[in-house]
């Protein structure tokens, strides 16, 4: 099952499992390097395991996304959910864009394309973001993208993006 989101300059493809372990050996040749963060890394590990225990059908919930330019394809980061929606409905997410990509507005339109995916599911209310305080860019990515501040936890910023209901 291979899910595609189609943005202004990017393309956001689910990634399969074969892919996501690619990425864990090495032998992508898909996704720019700079992406495959020490901290990615341990994530697409983390996600690998995850999918291999769950249908197919439930993949895109728990893999990374490829943003991909539309001109080439070329991967140029990802952005996921961690988990399905809790209780309450929010599903946590992560991303990364390349070094040589950062500050051109890319991961922006990836986060907007990836809400816009998870707002077609009624039972995910919407979304939080867990972001370091030393991070101001993907701040900024998440504040653009209309997320507000939810709280301040252990030196992270914690963020929510509700889809319904009164604002935060």
């Amino acid at each position: 099952m291979n899910e595609k989101i189609k943005c202004d300059r990017l393309i956001l493809k689910s990634l399969s499992l074969k892919e996501m372990e690619q990425i864990q050996g090495g032998s992508q040749k898909f996704l720019a390097d700079s992406v495959l963060s020490e901290v990615i890394m341990s994530a697409v590990s983390h996600k690998i395991k995850q999918m291999k225990r769950v249908p197919d059908e439930a993949h895109p919930w728990l893999n990374y996304w490829l943003a991909a330019k539309r001109e080439n394809g070329y991967g140029i980061g990802l952005i996921g959910s961690k988990y399905f929606p809790d209780e309450e409905g929010y599903v946590e997410l992560g991303y990364a864009v390349a070094k040589e990509y950062r500050g051109c507005g890319y991961m922006t339109e990836a986060l907007e394309g990836f809400l816009d995916w998870l707002y077609q599911y009624p039972f995910c209310a919407g979304a939080r973001l867990s972001i370091c305080e030393t991070n101001p860019a993907s701040i900024k990515v998440a504040e653009k993208c209309g997320f507000q501040l939810e709280k301040r936890k252990g030196g992270e910023r914690i963020y929510r993006y509700k889809f319904f209901g009164e604002s935060c």
